[in-house]
């Protein structure tokens, strides 16, 4: 009975907020922004396409096509920015998100990542959580507690059996000073991907020239396909 009630309690527990949360929540909110990230520049460049080639619209619908791709990126970014984040029993980290509450289980973690923005004088540091729900969050620390996110993580990942094998970035192993324990035999943490700490540095710039040559071609290819040229 009592060990019924525990689970119980680990997977519905109520927030700091008196919200209840539970692991896996999010999961659907976050399989629809991946969704809504991945179609929208599809159906940018789809449907106007269409109706230019019909005489039914006008051609500047095709430069939508100049945007949609940098709007699908930033969905896919910010769908999962948490704040207010706080720690729940049973090893539940919650958050709000733009798409809702999402839950990741820190006994369940399977991709630990780190986000890192040059904005001005600072830059802006997250690390990206990823549950075997399916569940992602980024966060940067937790609201109304002295504990941090980075200590509840490390604990958590530290934790795990031999052979779990959760993948753990670089740049987020050095934020959270794990870099030794990911090259050990156990496999309790398997390395992830390595980023140059230059291409951080100008990862604004590096957004821009990526994304500024995909937009034009595709908007290019729109009118083409249109017949607007």
């Amino acid at each position: 009975m009592t060990n019924r009630t525990t689970k119980t309690r680990a997977s519905a527990a109520p927030s700091g907020e008196g919200t209840a949360v539970s692991a896996g929540q999010g999961r659907t909110a976050r399989w629809a922004a991946d969704l809504v990230a991945l179609l929208t520049p599809l159906l940018v460049f789809v449907i106007p396409v269409v109706l230019v080639r019909r005489d039914m619209g006008s051609d500047q619908l095709l430069l939508l096509n100049l945007f949609a791709p940098a709007v699908g990126c930033l969905v896919a970014a910010y769908a999962p920015m948490g704040w207010h984040a706080r720690a729940d029993d049973g090893d539940l980290l919650s958050a709000r998100t733009l798409t809702g509450r999402r839950t990741v289980d820190l006994a369940r973690l399977t991709k630990v990542g780190r986000l890192e923005v040059p904005i001005q004088t600072r830059t802006d540091d997250r690390l990206i959580l990823t549950d075997a729900h399916g569940v992602r969050l980024i966060l940067d620390k937790l609201a109304g507690s002295e504990e941090t996110v980075d200590a509840l993580v490390r604990r958590a990942l530290l934790k795990r059996p031999p052979g779990a094998e959760v993948v753990v970035s670089d740049r987020a192993a050095e934020r959270l000073d794990l870099r030794t324990e990911v090259t050990r035999p156990h496999r309790r943490l398997k390395p992830g991907r390595r980023i140059r700490e230059g291409l951080i540095d100008n990862l604004p710039l590096l957004g821009i020239l990526v994304l500024a040559p995909v937009c034009f071609g595709v908007t290019v290819l729109a009118w083409l396909l249109a017949g607007a040229i």
